[in-house]
């Protein structure tokens, strides 16, 4: 090739002029099309946002996305008090960097409820928010049917599952915390998603699966966890590069995995049973054993429902769904209890009384009867929800509200929880944790009549409306079966007397899996049985 150049020095020079001018050619492209998609961009922008609705985490109409993405990644709770506080209880729009999000005022959650699910859609939001696409539980914006299940068959069965849930949770927990009397480092949210998993194992697979069989308890957690990770990492990236970077993720390729693994333990089970029905349904014998994927196989009404890919990533999705959350939960009222030693000795108290009444051996009705225990539940769900975006849905087709908001197709809905739980006419100094604040002797009724478990449209744990959580009664036996246990078995104390910090990452606040606490046995206390 060298010798050409020499040989021809006309021709090389022919090529260098052919080079820069295809070059600059390029750039021109380049620029060109820069300009007509920032156009297009604008375009877009300006016709989304013509409804009159201010920007909340956009600082110039054309500022790029990426920009909003990052102080949302980081600083998502300053963002919606600041802007809770400008909106003064006026709709406003959030600029999320990867969507934006019409903020209603909490004072809509009637009319909101009153809509059906062709105008406002969850399934569509929870599918979005978790990036299904990635995470493999897309199949969720076509069914509800682990949503029926749950409320119709589960909840029912809570009573029959009361007693072994209580014993799967003790045994995790003499396993997963110290049985000795001396101060002892734990990673406090690590020993309780062991204890948890237990429970939500037992609820979707049911006693037989779950016996003596810890791989298929510890895929329950780990799993979960893998969602996460690839969600709160994938949420950082734009989403056209998203189904390429999430492969550098090693949580992407242990989520890949653990899929695989959950298959092979879903799939025959489900093939089993469906044979174990036909059979017994030619005796006319109608016994189903209470958890998710016996109670899915025999109530299946179509392909999809019986379909035993489709079942096992339902169940996967439960999981996600329900073993972190409860998890953070729990650490978050313990940590405030410790915070607050009065309030926790009350709630000691309580515990020991009812020890005492019940001999040590505790049913679902006794469980029912802590006030002072539901209220720090109450309070500590309050104060730090699992996510500071509540009731989001997805506007499946235009509707105009009775405020003059018109609600567009595609776009995406929710309320800011702080809006009402830090609103100081629903709550007395609302920043404060006042642990007993739900079991006053001016709210004792109250309590009685609305207790943990139930929706209340001031705390919106639960959400509100027909959509509202479908486990919530899971989560609240799992969780009170864990916390009477530990509050009454042992002592806490903050390493050097610092107390915990709650973690946020985008709109989700959690408790910190590598945060430790000190843990030891109470001396003298009699154990708690669950029958």
């Amino acid at each position: 090739m060298d010798d050409l150049y020499v040989s021809h020095p006309l021709r090389f020079r022919t090529e260098i002029t052919d080079h820069t001018f295809n070059g600059r050619h390029l750039l021109t492209y380049i620029v060109t099309f820069t300009i007509i998609a920032s156009i297009i961009y604008l375009v877009r922008s300006n016709r989304k946002s013509n409804d009159g609705l201010w920007n909340a985490n956009k600082r110039f109409s054309w500022e790029p996305a990426f920009f909003a993405r990052f102080r949302w990644i980081t600083n998502a709770q300053k963002i919606m008090n600041d802007a809770d506080v400008k909106s003064q209880g006026r709709t406003y729009r959030l600029s999320r960097g990867d969507i934006d999000l019409i903020i209603l005022p909490p004072a809509m959650i009637p009319e909101l409820n009153s809509l059906g699910m062709d105008v406002l859609n969850s399934r569509e939001y929870h599918a979005t928010g978790l990036l299904g696409h990635l995470t493999g539980m897309d199949v969720v914006r076509k069914t509800s049917f682990h949503v029926r299940v749950l409320l119709s068959y589960i909840s029912p069965a809570l009573p029959t599952l009361f007693s072994l849930a209580g014993a799967r949770i003790s045994a995790g927990i003499g396993n997963e915390f110290p049985q000795g009397y001396e101060w002892t480092k734990v990673y406090l949210n690590k020993g309780i998603v062991r204890c948890i998993s237990e429970a939500i194992a037992l609820t979707l697979y049911g006693a037989e699966m779950t016996a003596s069989n810890p791989e298929l308890v510890r895929l329950t957690h780990e799993h979960t966890n893998n969602v996460f990770k690839v969600c709160f990492a994938m949420r950082c990236v734009p989403r056209p590069l998203q189904p390429f970077l999430v492969w550098l993720l090693p949580a992407r390729w242990r989520l890949v995995s653990g899929w695989r693994k959950l298959r092979n333990y879903v799939v025959p089970r489900v093939l089993q049973l469906k044979e174990a029905y036909s059979y017994n349904d030619s005796k006319r014998s109608t016994t189903v054993n209470p958890d998710v994927i016996s109670s899915m196989v025999k109530d299946g009404r179509n392909e999809m429902e019986r379909d035993p890919i489709v079942l096992t990533t339902l169940v996967g999705s439960i999981a996600a769904g329900s073993t972190y959350s409860i998890t953070n939960f729990c650490c978050r009222t313990i940590a405030d209890m410790v915070a607050h030693p009065n309030v926790l000795d009350a709630v000691r108290s309580e515990i020991q009384e009812k020890q005492d009444q019940v001999h040590g051996k505790w049913d679902m009705e006794t469980l029912a009867t802590l006030e002072k225990l539901e209220s720090t539940m109450k309070e500590s769900s309050r104060l730090a929800p699992g996510s500071l975006l509540v009731y989001s849905r997805v506007v499946k087709k235009d509707h105009m509200l009775s405020n003059g908001l018109q609600l567009k197709e595609g776009q995406f809905v929710t309320i800011s929880g702080a809006a009402r739980t830090m609103d100081p006419t629903l709550f007395k100094n609302p920043h404060q944790y006042e642990g007993l604040r739900f079991c006053a002797e001016d709210k004792t009724g109250e309590s009685r009549t609305r207790p943990f478990s139930e929706i209340d449209n001031n705390i919106l744990t639960w959400g509100a409306g027909r959509w509202s959580c479908p486990g919530r009664l899971i989560t609240d036996m799992a969780a009170k079966i864990l916390l009477i246990k530990l509050l009454h078995e042992y002592e806490f104390s903050f390493i050097d007397d610092q107390p915990l910090t709650r973690s946020a990452m985008h709109e989700f606040l959690y408790f910190h899996p590598e945060d430790q606490m000190l843990m030891r046995r109470r001396e003298d206390i009699s154990e708690i049985s669950f029958v």
